[in-house]
């Protein structure tokens, strides 16, 4: 008897780990059975409703269209091998049952959009080749990270109009190159290149991202984060991109990862910019040779909870072709002449130009905050321990003896990100970033000018 149960456990549990239905034609008409329509595949609006699990009664259909239907049951496509295009908008489905979707070798496109699904779950789709899978226009809350583990050669993923918090974008297929996951409500997102062979296009626009870190070591086409609440970049590093958006967010002030991001085309344009500070992020993106990308000839900026605005074309550079064309202490860079010493140092710093290098330090008794990126320089003691001498710490900006208990000593003020630095909590998905991090906090850089 004991011999009995073990085996039926196992078996159970077999069949729960390794859900694999019987898609027979008699169980597929008998116990799974839905409202399907088979189309022509030159007159689409020309359809004929089949029996599901029947298909070979019309020949070899190529595109299938879903009736109204709560519940998409196991088996409803199981080892059809001309089939290309599945249409299932506005079917009032629900539930996508496991094993929904099975052996299909031939399949261009399935479209789900427009409907009432709530959760995809892993093993729904089992050995299906298809280019396009649009799940847009939902209530997807949940998607297991082995959901499409068995989608083969997919290239457009459109997730699109859902309700979701989190998803597993690194155990997407490797084939996508169209990323699709705009107007849902992601607070953080880390998305790397190292689980991807092909993605070129990423939309994350009109989602409440707070938190985003980017890598890319090849060239993509476009990066979306507009219509966010992004106030700063966590990290970046993208190889080239040929649009990266940013606009309709909370930035004041330069992201500190733009110079890594390596775009043809930048749109920064609506956010709540200080206006010093959004004039410089012009010249200093200009520097970089970013194209900016807005239609508006007035961008606004505000100062003080007052509003200014400067027309575009008063930001115009001298153009030039080598540093012979440029006047004296400027430079010719990316085809325009700057003045390094205006657009790069803090008005507080000195700057240091010579042969055309240049390099921005604090007057003797200021220092400037490595976490400042205006590089502004002040009269304290101390930002960082280093600034003291080795038997002391800095402790609020005030280099102090710290008694040794045989404990270590941390102050009590938490908000010190040199002495409690923040949790990467990208580093999972993006390592080895450490060296561009250490890079970042060096207070005084010198800048070759090519």
């Amino acid at each position: 008897m004991l011999k009995l149960v073990l085996l039926i456990f196992y078996v159970g549990v077999t069949n729960v780990l390794c859900f694999r239905p019987n898609c027979v034609k008699e169980n597929q008409h008998k116990y799974y059975a839905f409202s399907v329509e088979a189309c022509s595949l030159y007159f689409r609006e020309l359809c004929i409703p089949v029996s599901s699990g029947r298909f070979e009664t019309i020949g070899h259909p190529t595109i299938v269209k879903i009736g109204v239907n709560t519940i998409l049951p196991t088996c409803a496509f199981y080892n059809i091998d001309s089939l290309e295009y599945i249409y299932g908008v506005k079917s009032e489905i629900k539930v996508l049952a496991k094993g929904a979707f099975i052996n299909l070798p031939s399949l261009r496109s399935i479209d789900l959009s427009n409907n009432k699904i709530t959760e995809v779950h892993d093993k729904i789709f089992q050995n299906v080749f298809v280019e396009k899978l649009n799940l847009s226009w939902n209530s997807i809350l949940f998607i297991d990270p082995d959901a499409f583990k068995e989608v083969h050669n997919l290239k457009e993923l459109d997730i699109s109009w859902n309700s979701l918090v989190t998803v597993p974008i690194n155990q997407l297929s490797t084939s996508i190159s169209s990323l699709n996951l705009a107007h849902n409500q992601l607070t953080r997102i880390a998305i790397n290149s190292r689980g991807f062979k092909n993605l070129t296009n990423v939309d994350l626009s009109h989602n409440k991202i707070e938190r985003i870190a980017i890598s890319f070591d090849y060239q993509i086409d476009i990066f979306d984060l507009t219509n966010n609440e992004l106030s700063d970049i966590d990290y970046a590093e993208i190889s080239s991109v040929s649009t990266f958006r940013i606009g309709s967010n909370r930035f004041r002030t330069v992201p500190i990862y733009l110079e890594d991001i390596n775009a043809k085309y930048l749109n920064i344009y609506p956010n709540p910019w200080n206006c010093e500070a959004l004039n410089k992020l012009w010249f200093y993106m200009r520097s970089l040779n970013y194209d900016i990308e807005t239609m508006e000839k007035l961008v606004v900026c505000n100062e003080n909870n007052v509003t200014g605005m400067f027309l575009r074309e008063n930001l115009q550079f001298l153009s030039c072709n080598n540093n012979g064309e440029c006047p004296i202490h400027h430079v010719c860079k990316s085809g325009q002449c700057l003045d390094p010493c205006q657009f790069f140092c803090h008005e507080t710093s000195v700057c240091e130009f010579n042969n055309r290098e240049f390099r921005c330090t604090c007057p003797e008794g200021t220092k400037t905050n490595p976490m400042d990126l205006t590089g502004s320089c002040n009269k304290v003691e101390c930002y960082v321990s280093m600034d003291c001498t080795m038997s002391k710490e800095c402790i609020e900006n005030s280099c102090m003896i710290v008694k040794s208990t045989g404990l270590t000593f941390y102050p009590t003020d938490e908000s010190d990100p040199f002495m409690y630095p923040p949790k990467l909590w990208w580093l999972e998905e993006i390592p080895n970033p450490l060296m561009k991090l250490e890079e970042k906090l060096l207070p005084d850089v010198v800048i070759a000018i090519n």
